[in-house]
């Protein structure tokens, strides 16, 4: 495949970042703002969600460790001390280490009939993903959210969502089961995107069983999580990030359909989308293309990832754009 040489970004323009590397633009120094608030964090994240009450920790690692615990102890005090078995459905995705060395914690496939035939008297919980990035940008299915949910109910065991790699707020709603109408017990607001830490947001029932001597959460980071958090809650947040997700799209789909002999799809929604390139080699040139004309992608598999800050704006995008044309104009035309 030919390419154009690269070009390298106009004197004293500012690199864009759209690899996902954060949720909003360099936040205020700690000691410009008032001083952090774990309780106001949490009142914010309950007024956003299904949840009841929500705890703060210092990393995913962390909070997925306290979800175990949390998800065993509700069954333990309710007289179910046996169901401590995790059932995780992981796509392509590797299980997170801290769930690898536990015997009591299972990979499933994203098949329901699978999940049902593998539920037994010692299943304490089932977690999920509703977006990943381990291989591409996959969204599941809002109907095999919603059979999962179905199954937790009928046998009385935990629905998790992990929404670490969603980016808060990046698909155009708070949080993207939202999208699904599917509602979880428990959810995780990991540190995917930027957010320096992590949340577990959950209902009445399950919050009785959290563990005591859980770790804390530096200052600096509630102090910058503010800032994230008041950005992807805001009125009007929702709308705004839509808006530009079509503009993305508009943007994309045009060229998938002009260059289907590098792209086959565009995946994604709000600002979370991809091209999905014929093959890995192709995302990775053009992402380093890109790069080295000043916007940051992110080459994920066969999928060419634009994940941009919430803070982007329209001009942002636009350029952007401009600049993938002109990077794909310069890609010689390969027959079929």
């Amino acid at each position: 495949m030919s390419t154009l040489a690269p070009e390298p970004p106009e004197e004293g323009a500012a690199p864009v970042d759209f690899s996902g590397a954060c949720l909003v633009g360099a936040p205020a120094p700690l000691e410009q703002a008032a001083a952090p608030d774990a309780g106001g964090l949490v009142d914010l994240l309950v007024a956003h969600s299904f949840g009841d009450t929500a705890v703060l920790l210092p990393s995913a690692a962390a909070a997925r460790r306290v979800i175990l615990d949390t998800v065993r102890a509700q069954h333990r005090v309710a007289g179910r001390p046996k169901r401590r078995e995790l059932l995780v459905c992981a796509g392509d995705a590797p299980l997170p280490p801290e769930f690898a060395g536990d015997a009591e914690v299972s990979r499933m496939p994203d098949e329901i009939g699978a999940v049902r035939a593998a539920i037994g008297p010692r299943t304490a919980g089932l977690f999920v993903a509703p977006v990943r990035l381990a291989a591409g940008i996959e969204m599941l299915p809002g109907s095999f959210l919603a059979e999962l949910r179905e199954a937790a109910d009928e046998y009385g065991i935990a629905l998790v969502f992990d929404e670490t790699d969603a980016g808060l707020g990046r698909t155009g709603m708070a949080f993207a089961h939202e999208w699904t109408g599917v509602t979880p017990d428990l959810m995780l607001v990991g540190e995917g995107a930027g957010l320096p830490l992590a949340a577990l947001v959950l209902t009445a029932k399950w919050a009785r069983a959290l563990p005591n001597g859980r770790p804390s959460v530096a200052d600096e980071a509630l102090g910058f999580a503010r800032d994230i958090l008041a950005a992807a809650l805001a009125p009007g947040f929702e709308g705004r990030i839509q808006a530009l997700g079509w503009q993305l799209e508009d943007r994309l789909t045009p060229l998938r359909w002009r260059r289907t002999d590098l792209f086959c799809n565009v995946v994604g929604t709000g600002l979370m989308q991809g091209l999905v390139c014929i093959g890995p080699a192709e995302a990775e040139a053009l992402a380093e293309q890109l790069g080295q004309r000043g916007v940051s992608v992110r080459a994920i598999g066969e999928v060419l990832a634009f994940l941009p800050s919430l803070d982007v704006t329209e001009a942002q995008i636009a350029a952007a754009g401009d600049l993938l044309d002109a990077v794909v104009a310069g890609m010689a035309h390969e027959p079929a």
